[in-house]
Parts: structure tokens; C-alpha cells; sequence
């Protein structure tokens, strides 16, 4: 009876001895994983705060307190308890971002029990900022979590176009765009020629009262011109391609984070942008209804 008491105390003293040695007092949660876009545009798209909720998991109550430079302070909620994290992003591999998360927690229970019980809240914590990491980094890694719109490398498709442009005093309205593309399609049916796509718009202002406006439309040959008219050869290069719905105001957006993309990306372009009127906005009086296509020629 004697050796099975001592046994058991054995096991007992082995069993404290291990959670003592396996359970360390001070627990580190941590984890990192890579984006595969610049440092730069990550930092600015983690940044906004405000728009965590469109990535992060329902289940999981993380809040960002405060941001600086590349670090945002937050606390997550869990079982009651408010666990503060530290959010940052540095530079990866191969010029991308790593985001990572870090945080510690105090585990100098004296209690066996308590010991293993906050251990195992510890690996609550560590599950959930995994999955907040898997899906923030999911996000991130396609240009709509950053720009806030799918932006998309692509490759010129028509080579030939007919264009007619002017120098007006102010931006030129949906009325005077749409009197340069009926011009247009009158010199098309005149000359025998046939159109492959919608209207492509380039308003580009040049001082305070010249806005350069210029129209053209794809065709599936080159035809002949006469005064007012010219034919554009497009190189069958990369483009970058953005498709919108919304008003001109939405397309303006596009337009900005298009031209951070680029810079983003290191990438120059050789030749002037245009806007595809996808719909025909004289018929379509809804402007929320439009759908626009921003194609921007990179190299």
C-alpha cells in the first residue's frame, strides 16, 4: 500500500514538476506571413482602420487603439478579457511586405490548474490572430484591398483607332463628349468602316482655361481620314485596366489609385490614358449605373 501511495505521489510530484517546465511563465504569440505587394502600399492599406471590417473574420473582436508610422496598436476580445496585439508591417522579400502580429502574457500562476487554463487561453489567442493574419494578408494581396479597386495588367487589344479631339474652356459636358462620338461614327459609316468597341475619352487639363478633350473609337481596319480626324496606331503593349461602376466622380477615384499603382509598381507610361463609356451615358440617366473601363498604357 506504502509503494502504490509513493507511486502516486511520484506521478503527482512529475505531473506539477512538467506543467512547471513545458508551460513557460512568460508566453510569446507571434506570427508573420508575406504579401506580394510593396511595403509601402500595404502600410497605407492596413492603415485604414476603418476598413478592417471588410476582411477581418466575424468571430473575432479586434480593434485597432492606435497606429504610428508602420505599427498599429490593437486589443482583442476574448472570453471578456482585452489582449493588447501589435500590428506591423516592414519589408519582405523581393521588395514585398511581411505583416506580422506580436504579443505576450503573463503566465506566473502558481496554480497547476490556472497554469494549463491560461495556457490554453494562450492558444485561443494564437488561433485567432492566425486567422485575423490568413485573412488580412488574402486581402492585401490583391490590389482591390489596397486601391479599392481590381486593377488589372493586361495587354492592348485594338491596334487602330479613329480620333477627333479639341481644346474647350471648361471640361466639356456628357452632351458636347457625345456630339465628338457621333462625328466619329458619321465618318466611320462614311468611309465604310467598322467599329469594335465603345467611345474612348482622354480629358487632360492644360492650364486654367484649356482642357484638351480627345475621343476615339477602335476600328477593324484603318480607314481614310480627312480634316479633323486622325488615325491612332496603338502599340500591342501592357496596359493597365480598371472597370468602374459609377458616376464620373467614381472614375476620378479609379483614376488616382491607378496613378498610385503605378507609382507603387515603378511603372511609367508611354502613352495617354482613356476611359471606355462602357454605357452610353446620354441614355443611361442613372450615373450610379455607368460602367466605365480606365485602360492605361504601362511599361
Amino acid at each position: 500500500m506504502r509503494k502504490i501511495i509513493l507511486s502516486v505521489l511520484a506521478i503527482l510530484l512529475l505531473s506539477l514538476t512538467a506543467v512547471y517546465l513545458l508551460i513557460p511563465s512568460q508566453i510569446l504569440i507571434k506570427g508573420s506571413q508575406l504579401v506580394y505587394q510593396p511595403t509601402p502600399s500595404v502600410i497605407r492599406g492596413m492603415m485604414q482602420t476603418s476598413k478592417w471590417s471588410e476582411w477581418m473574420p466575424k468571430d473575432i473582436a479586434l480593434n485597432a487603439t492606435s497606429s504610428l508610422v508602420a505599427t498599429i496598436q490593437t486589443t482583442l476580445n476574448q472570453d471578456g478579457i482585452e489582449v493588447p496585439v501589435v500590428f506591423s508591417i516592414i519589408g519582405g522579400a523581393d521588395k514585398n511586405a511581411l505583416i506580422g502580429f506580436e504579443t505576450s502574457m503573463d503566465n506566473s500562476q502558481w496554480s497547476p490548474i490556472a497554469r494549463i487554463q491560461y495556457y490554453l487561453f494562450a492558444k485561443k489567442i494564437q488561433n485567432k490572430l492566425d486567422r485575423a493574419l490568413v485573412a488580412a494578408v488574402s486581402y492585401y494581396n490583391y490590389s482591390k484591398g489596397i486601391y479599392g479597386f481590381d486593377i488589372v495588367e493586361t495587354r492592348v487589344k485594338d491596334s487602330s483607332l479613329i480620333a477627333i479631339d479639341q481644346i474647350l474652356p471648361d471640361t466639356p459636358s456628357t452632351v458636347q463628349i457625345y456630339k465628338m462620338v457621333a462625328q466619329l461614327e458619321q465618318h466611320i459609316v462614311t468611309k465604310n468602316g467598322k467599329a469594335t468597341g465603345s467611345p474612348m475619352v482622354n480629358i487632360t487639363k492644360m492650364d486654367e482655361n484649356q482642357i484638351y478633350t480627345q475621343v476615339a473609337i477602335p476600328l477593324e481596319r484603318d480607314i481614310n481620314v480627312s480634316d479633323g480626324f486622325t488615325i491612332k496606331k496603338m502599340v500591342l503593349g501592357n496596359l493597365l485596366s480598371v472597370k468602374v461602376q459609377g458616376d464620373q466622380a467614381k472614375v476620378d477615384q479609379a483614376f488616382e489609385a491607378t496613378k498610385q499603382y503605378l507609382n507603387d509598381k515603378q511603372k511609367t507610361s508611354p502613352a495617354i490614358p482613356f476611359v471606355i463609356y462602357n454605357t452610353n451615358r446620354l441614355l443611361e440617366k442613372d450615373s450610379s449605373r455607368w460602367v466605365s473601363t480606365i485602360n492605361y498604357p504601362i511599361y
